[in-house]
């Protein structure tokens, strides 16, 4: 016959066990909650027999009532907790989302390294460190290979280029659409430098999804949390 005692662990590790993370990283209180009140139901039930029923020689141990009582309040306590939480932060994507809208229509430097090639015509962002001798920049395609190649400003900080979507090598016209590109700084002693790449568009919509916020720069979307400047679109800052 079941105990109380095993009534109460079932009620802590069923509710600990349906407390279990979505798709989205949350935590899923909605069926621990349930567990929980369907269990916490059994448990009660349990010991008013065992209280009814009990053997005045040997009766329930008090304290062990007590403390599993105060497993369950603990149980209960971080199931809501976790729910406050949640609508925490559900009200701060909200707000975050809100705030983005703002973006639209501005043109955008987030961390990341894809080209958007549009009418024939992709703006190229880079930022690198003071004493760059030279700068070759390099786009590929999908499958990896290099579609262009050439010779990039070195300016220190943002450096801004356009591209043509002329493949280098053969001359040829490349279809619209996404680009991956790299960078290879070298001061005057030929030392490689670090340079930093930046995927660059005009926002033309944003969308939140399982909690993230993201902007739509036409064909590429970038996370808001990877955005490191902000500007009216046509515009070259660093020049």
């Amino acid at each position: 016959m079941s105990t109380v005692t095993d009534i109460a662990n079932t009620v802590t590790n069923g509710a600990t066990t349906s407390t279990q993370r979505n798709a989205d990283g949350t935590m899923n209180t909605q069926q621990a909650q349930q567990s929980l009140n369907t269990n916490y139901s059994d448990f009660l039930k349990l010991l008013t027999t065992q209280l009814t029923h009990q053997d005045p020689t040997s009766p329930v141990d008090t304290n062990q009532i007590t403390h599993e009582i105060a497993s369950l309040s603990q149980v209960e306590q971080l199931i809501n907790i976790n729910t406050n939480l949640q609508s925490m932060a559900s009200q701060f994507t909200a707000s975050q989302a809100a705030s983005a809208v703002s973006y639209i229509g501005k043109q955008v430097d987030a961390t990341g390294n894809q080209v958007d090639l549009i009418g024939g015509q992709a703006p190229v962002v880079y930022s690198l460190p003071a004493g760059t001798s030279t700068a070759t920049v390099t786009i590929t395609n999908g499958a990896g290979q290099t579609i262009f190649s050439g010779p990039g400003t070195t300016l220190a900080g943002r450096n801004q280029m356009l591209w043509n979507g002329t493949n280098s090598t053969t001359g040829q016209v490349m279809p619209d659409g996404k680009y991956t590109l790299s960078v290879m700084a070298k001061d005057a002693t030929g030392k490689t430098l670090t340079a930093t790449t930046y995927t660059t568009g005009v926002v033309q919509a944003l969308e939140t999804q399982n909690g993230t916020t993201s902007l739509s720069l036409g064909n590429l979307s970038v996370p808001l949390s990877s955005v490191q400047s902000v500007y009216t679109a046509g515009t070259n800052p660093g020049a």
